[in-house]
């Protein structure tokens, strides 16, 4: 998830040419960092049934910021740019956050809640869907222009 999000964040830079975002970029990156480096420390306990809800939300807070970071500028670029597609990729992140939450914070304790997960990653295929269909419709102007200037 954390590497998706760090792809995204280098879509959204390219699809609205955003040019001076050097220490965002890095705040991506370091975020990214953070949220691997903790996701190997022993204390997580992986292979525990009961694992440690503390180190649960500890390697969630980077991405989380990370996730609060994409949907803001997601959403900011899409209004200023009148795009409705980007505007429902903002909310599909939002979206699969708000159904990652629970099953981090009680996932562990209320079994049940985990299948909260399976809304999550339709919000994850909704998100390259939106994405697919805007590549495709740019290949397709591109292709247009090509022919015409034939």
């Amino acid at each position: 998830m954390t590497i998706f999000y760090v792809i995204l964040y280098r879509i959204w830079e390219l699809r609205f040419d955003i040019k001076n975002s050097t220490n965002l970029r890095a705040v991506i990156g370091v975020l990214a960092a953070i949220r691997i480096i903790l996701c190997f420390f022993p204390q997580n306990q992986w292979f525990i049934y009961n694992s440690p809800i503390s180190w649960g939300i500890y390697r969630n807070i980077p991405f989380a910021i990370m996730g609060i970071i994409m949907i803001y500028i997601m959403y900011r670029e899409a209004v200023k740019h009148k795009d409705k597609d980007y505007k429902f990729m903002a909310l599909a992140v939002f979206l699969s956050f708000a159904l990652y939450i629970p099953v981090v914070l009680w996932g562990t304790i209320y079994r049940p809640v985990g299948i909260l997960m399976i809304p999550k990653t339709l919000a994850y295929v909704w998100i390259v869907l939106i994405g697919y269909k805007h590549f495709k419709k740019e290949l397709n102007n591109s292709k247009k222009i090509t022919s015409s200037a034939n």
